[in-house]
């Protein structure tokens, strides 16, 4: 069984399937389980990526219970892949500083807009969404993106934003937003070492341009 698999194991032994499997087991029901974990997976693990709750719902067979687990299963992922780690290292590229926050914003359905604050020897200090919008626009005030850096004693920050269409090219707006950003850091005595758009597409860097998205973390054969 899947389950003694994983004890026996470990987590990294089981494929995509099997891991979902334990999610959507339920009592009188293992059996449809892999049957069921097979239908959520049909998109792909990208589409579960970005699932939510209604659309699970219409998964046939799986109930409000087991859509619930997958959720809280897949935002725990991404929360301990965004958590700091114990020794910070250093965001010395834009790479770095997309891969960073682009597992927090590249899966949404919806704009948000982050500040990630920097020591000056790189080293993330924290990182703070500053606003939320629609699929197409997040509304941001300047005085609203530097506030934190300010008030944090910050010596450097990074603006990042997410596009839910896929595509991390940077908008018109995007790029007026941008210059307005780097002219009120200059007047604060705060240096702004990159701008960010973050995409399943891709990352856009105003300092390195487009970089391709992030590397997967290690799995096992997903067959």
């Amino acid at each position: 069984m899947v389950r003694e698999r994983l004890v026996e194991e470990g987590p990294q032994a089981l494929s995509t399937v099997e891991l979902l499997t334990v999610l959507v087991e339920s009592a009188g029901r293992r059996a449809r389980a892999p049957e069921l974990a097979a239908r959520l997976l049909a998109s792909g693990l990208g589409g579960l990526r970005r699932a939510r709750l209604p659309a699970l719902l219409s998964t046939p067979g799986l109930g409000e219970a087991q859509a619930c687990r997958v959720l809280a299963a897949l935002e725990l992922g991404r929360r301990a892949a965004h958590a700091l780690p114990a020794d910070r290292k250093r965001l010395l590229h834009p790479g770095a500083i997309g891969e960073r926050l682009w597992v927090r914003l590249a899966h949404l359905a919806h704009e948000e807009f982050w500040v990630l604050l920097l020591n000056a020897r790189c080293e993330e200090l924290r990182a703070q969404r500053i606003s939320s919008g629609g699929l197409t626009h997040c509304s941001v005030l300047p005085r609203e993106a530097l506030a934190p850096v300010v008030l944090h004693g910050a010596p450097l920050c990074a603006f990042a934003h997410n596009h839910p269409s896929g595509d991390p090219t940077p908008s018109p707006d995007d790029l007026r937003l941008q210059l307005l950003l780097d002219e009120g850091a200059r007047a604060l005595g705060l240096t702004v070492v990159d701008h960010l758009v973050l995409a399943d597409g891709g990352i856009h860097s105003a300092r390195a341009g487009l970089l391709p998205p992030p590397p997967p973390p290690p799995a096992s054969d997903d067959g």
